[in-house]
């Protein structure tokens, strides 16, 4: 059977916002930050087709599809919103169709993780 190949994760990690802190002895507020994820394509035909896409699973929060859309590419990036802390963050890639032509589909092994920090 045909496996679908994760090149690359994340290449890159965006911090949009940032919380402040107060003086004295105020709690810190929970701030949410926008974090946009990258990573290289397959080139797998199936991946870059109507029932294809990626998975991004990020430690503690639900799986983000990015199915393909159109043209000749599925997008290689996503952005999610998260609280100040350490996650861990896989890729897998998936098709509609498996090896044989047939609708049992086919999803990649992960891609080796990587730990994203938010401030």
């Amino acid at each position: 059977m045909k496996k679908l190949v994760v090149l690359i994760l994340v290449l890159s990690a965006l911090f949009v916002s940032c919380g402040g802190g107060g003086g004295g002895s105020a709690p810190v507020p929970i701030t949410s930050h926008s974090v946009n994820l990258n990573w290289a394509p397959n080139h797998e035909r199936g991946v870059n087709s109507a029932g294809g896409g990626y998975q991004v699973s990020i430690s503690g929060q639900t799986t983000i599809d990015v199915p393909y859309v159109s043209g000749l590419t599925t997008s290689t990036t996503a952005s999610v919103a998260l609280n100040t802390g350490s996650y861990t963050v896989t890729v897998r890639a998936y098709a509609a169709l498996d090896a044989q032509g047939g609708s049992a589909g086919n999803v990649s092994a992960e891609s080796s993780p990587i730990t994203v920090n938010v401030p």
